[in-house]
């Protein structure tokens, strides 16, 4: 099957939502975000025991400036600071678990994009890998 944005099959994270059941599920991605790890974590995480994570540009550590958010000159609602943070609260309590493996490349640079599933059951059927261009990120899945 192919899943893609223009046509009315399932798009990633619908597919991934639905698949993966109990197993291990291995992810190698350019980019993500924060709401997408949420999202990840909400649908998936009762069911899979160990997760797998290489990531390339978490993020430019370069010029990083900590600042707060400014509701007045921001395209941000209060709604959407308060929610921004419960994703993150969300994605930092998931990434800690024990099962959750995470490895970085360096220099930042991983233009591969594939999602392995390996289900319990060992049943062909029920195993699942997507390659392509979909980052793990909102746009992408």
């Amino acid at each position: 099957m192919i899943l893609d944005n223009k046509n009315t099959n399932l798009k990633v994270h619908e597919w991934i939502a639905r698949y993966t059941k109990e197993g291990k599920f291995s992810l190698v991605t350019e980019y993500f975000t924060i709401g997408a790890l949420a999202y990840l974590s909400d649908k998936n995480n009762k069911n899979i025991k160990a997760f797998n994570f290489v990531l390339g540009n978490i993020v430019h550590t370069e010029n990083v400036n900590i600042r707060t958010i400014d509701l007045l000159n921001d395209n941000i609602t209060i709604e959407a600071a308060l929610k921004l943070s419960s994703l993150v609260k969300k994605a930092v309590s998931f990434l800690k678990q024990e099962k959750v493996k995470l490895k970085t490349l360096e220099p930042n640079f991983c233009h591969a994009m594939a999602y392995i599933f390996e289900s319990a059951s060992k049943e062909a059927p029920e195993h699942y890998y997507i390659m392509g261009s979909s980052n793990l990120a909102e746009a992408g899945t």
